[in-house]
């Protein structure tokens, strides 16, 4: 099952005035979108009926009653996660993401992310806070292969970040993607590699690659297993990595 916020988080970057309005009021009152028809909505909304349709065909769907579909599907899924008595709603929560990240993150995709990273002779990783912590995990993997990842924290990622060069990989690990932390490396001549729960796609004009890792609604920041699945990623990066490497010896 598609996650109908997390597309329109994707598309968030390019809303017109209208689209905000339709947006917030689906993230206010999802239900308002389930038990109305078009007309009915966007009435609510104070929108115009073709305002609404370009709204659903912007963030992918052909038509209002498929995106009212996976309204209510997801909706579905959230209030029996709340009711369940044979459950625990984080775990609830992490299988939903789970579920998101695996469409992602394929074998192919996996495998041109491990060539990615090794072509690079330095490598260098950090983030802000919890997701300093994957960077010191990629740090401890990779060393069984002899591959040497300089970890500079937080204080110093500004000045370590200005005297890289164009033949470096810098990795930066964060949730939200703030402006705090991507300015400390704006003036770069790595190339950077920036791991985000954040969804939105304007990142990918800042940064040299970006991998999107799925969250729970309403914000990136409020997810607090973003994290979790930071280190998940990196393990399944030296994986990939120490399967590369020993088909390379082979």
């Amino acid at each position: 099952m598609t996650n109908p916020f997390l597309r329109m988080e994707q598309h968030k970057a390019s809303f017109t005035q209208n689209d905000m309005k339709i947006y917030q009021a689906i993230l206010d009152n999802p239900k308002s979108v389930i038990y109305n028809t078009t007309s009915d909505f966007a009435r609510i909304v104070n929108v115009s009926q073709p305002a609404l349709t370009r709204f659903i065909q912007s963030v992918g769907y052909r038509k209002y009653n498929d995106f009212r579909s996976e309204i209510a599907s997801w909706q579905a899924t959230q209030d029996n996660n709340k009711v369940s008595d044979s459950s625990i709603p984080y775990f609830d929560a992490m299988r939903s993401l789970l579920n998101e990240a695996e469409k992602l993150l394929t074998k192919e995709y996996l495998n041109n992310l491990a060539e990615y990273i090794l072509s690079f002779p330095r490598i260098f990783a950090s983030g802000m806070g919890k997701s300093y912590s994957p960077a010191i995990l990629l740090q401890n993997l990779l060393r069984k292969y002899k591959i040497f990842v300089n970890t500079p924290n937080l204080d110093s990622l500004a000045e370590v970040s200005e005297n890289l060069s164009h033949d470096d990989l810098l990795i930066i690990f964060s949730v939200s993607a703030s402006s705090s932390i991507m300015k400390m490396f704006d003036e770069t001549d790595a190339k950077v590699l920036l791991i985000t729960a954040n969804p939105t796609k304007e990142l990918e004009k800042t940064v040299d690659r970006v991998v999107h890792l799925p969250y729970l609604p309403p914000e990136p920041e409020s997810c607090s297993i973003s994290p979790i699945l930071f280190s998940m990623l990196v393990e399944l990066i030296d994986s990939y990595i120490g399967e590369k490497l020993s088909s390379t010896i082979d």
